[in-house]
């Protein structure tokens, strides 16, 4: 009866091991398909790809520890999404005759613009000059 305890329990053991195996080979399988694709949002650098999956794959927790702290900080659509909008904000510094609603361009002496009737300008009721509209008191005549 001892021996029929102790092969079963032996058995047991073979498939809690196995599965476990199993496990652990499913998860550093998937943590290095994890970099890889991480890695590859991240960066074009094909050597930059190749070298951290290889970190990963060899040296498996720890060396995904290494990637996050070697990772670029920012994935390829974020740095273009930030150039956008950077870009964005240089066009309307460098070109205020825009309107402000379509975008579409205008003149420096224009009142309203042409394409979607916005205010664009104020008019002094003095001396009839063009005003800002943040401006509260005319420049030229004073009014």
């Amino acid at each position: 009866m001892p021996t029929d305890i102790s092969v079963n329990l032996a058995v047991i053991l073979q498939v809690v091991l196995a599965f476990l195996g199993a496990f652990v080979l499913a998860f550093w399988v998937s943590l290095a398909i994890w970099t890889f694709r991480d890695i590859r949002a991240r960066s074009r650098d094909i050597f930059a790809v190749l070298l951290a999956t290889l970190l990963v794959l060899v040296f498996n927790i720890p060396g995904i520890l290494l990637y996050y702290i070697l990772r670029p900080p920012e994935t390829l659509a974020e740095a273009y999404e930030r150039s956008l909008e950077e870009e964005a904000l240089l066009q309307d510094i460098e070109d205020p005759n825009i309107c402000p609603s379509c975008k579409a361009p205008t003149e420096d002496d224009f009142v309203i613009c042409p394409n979607c009737h916005t205010q664009l300008k104020n008019t002094c009721p003095n001396c009839k000059r063009h005003l800002q509209l943040n401006w509260n008191v005319c420049p030229y005549c004073g009014t």
